[in-house]
């Protein structure tokens, strides 16, 4: 154990298991309001939001711990000396005398759906050597330029395994291969920003196969690369916490065609799976480290102290790259900003 937490520090991996730190002003008693995440609620209580996850494993009876609901009180309490939260009613609705409470619907999310919603459609960012061995699209039944709900389509390659059984009905997902995200520095491509266009169901096999477009995001085109549709669908049962493994990265894009952004911003970093990352995984923003001139020494530089621009959370991974939402900022963010541990 001691040699780990040497080697933990020597990869600068800050890490403690000292007691949470609570704000000063942390609420006694809460109640869920419609809207709040486990973001927001974490952040009233405190000052280092991702050590949520310890404040509500605290509690000895915990079964469901990233599951609150709307309405839902909870209270603070302490169990050995070490705080924790207790739920006391987690969203029941009294239907009537004679009926059962019911709990809310659905459970609230960790970050803001709105922020993230329209990251999660299904794209994917895809290794270059997948995309070369992918089937892609060769043509259309009707030669039109490009494909839409109903057409068919002529896609090369398609050799599913294992072998889909004829007279099988099977769904694919339609890719377009998009701008390549680079390693901060190094230039090494991690893979290629893939936007899902559409679906498609077989209806006959061959080389090329014949497919059709079923449910369409937007026009599908020549050499748009089809996919067996096999992803799994996005979880929200995560919460915020901070990574188990030392992270150095980097800000490698801004999704939406930003330049710089704050809180809201959904950002791509350069680790992933790879990294030990995970949805839930908080990541402290640093600007780019800068330096001044000497005064008294003008051929000299001094760096200058780290500035910390603020938080992100990942939501979403993948083998080398990974999805965070900027949910805390004090300072504009950049490509390139440095990301770590919290």
């Amino acid at each position: 154990m001691g040699r780990f937490i040497i080697a933990c520090i020597a990869l600068g991996f800050a890490f403690s298991l000292n007691a949470i730190t609570l704000k000063p002003n942390a609420p006694k008693q809460y109640v869920v309001q419609k809207g709040d995440t486990l973001w927001d609620i974490a952040n009233k209580y405190l000052t280092h939001p991702w050590e949520w996850k310890q404040l509500w494993h605290n509690n000895p009876q915990i079964k469901n711990p990233n599951q609150l609901y709307q309405g839902a009180v909870i209270q603070l309490s302490y169990y050995h000396q070490q705080p924790y939260l207790k739920v006391l009613s987690n969203g029941t609705i009294k239907l009537s005398p004679h009926k059962r409470p019911e709990p809310s619907k659905q459970a609230i999310p960790p970050i803001h759906l709105s922020d993230i919603k329209p990251f999660l459609n299904g794209s994917q960012v895809l290794e270059q050597n997948f995309l070369k061995r992918a089937p892609y699209i060769v043509g259309f039944a009707d030669e039109h330029m490009v494909g839409g709900q109903g057409d068919e389509i002529y896609v090369n390659k398609l050799n599913p395994t294992p072998p889909i059984p004829r007279g099988t009905t099977q769904s694919f997902a339609v890719f377009r291969q998009g701008k390549p995200y680079f390693q901060a520095y190094t230039r090494h491509i991690l893979g290629y920003q893939s936007t899902l266009m559409g679906y498609a169901d077989l209806t006959t096999l061959g080389n090329p196969a014949t497919l059709m477009l079923t449910d369409i995001k937007d026009g599908v085109k020549i050499n748009d690369k089809v996919l067996l549709n096999n992803y799994p669908e996005f979880s929200l049962k995560f919460e915020p916490k901070a990574p188990n493994m030392p992270i150095k990265s980097h800000v490698i894009d801004m999704l939406g065609d930003y330049t710089q952004g704050a809180v809201g911003l959904v950002v791509v970093i350069d680790a992933g799976e790879n990294a030990g990352l995970e949805p839930g995984d908080v990541l402290a923003i640093y600007a780019k480290r800068r330096a001044t001139v000497d005064p008294l020494h003008r051929h000299s530089l001094i760096p200058l102290p780290k500035e910390r621009l603020g938080e992100l959370m990942i939501f979403k991974t993948f083998r080398h790259t990974s999805y965070g939402l900027v949910v805390r900022s004090i300072r504009a963010i950049n490509i390139l900003d440095s990301v770590t541990n919290p």
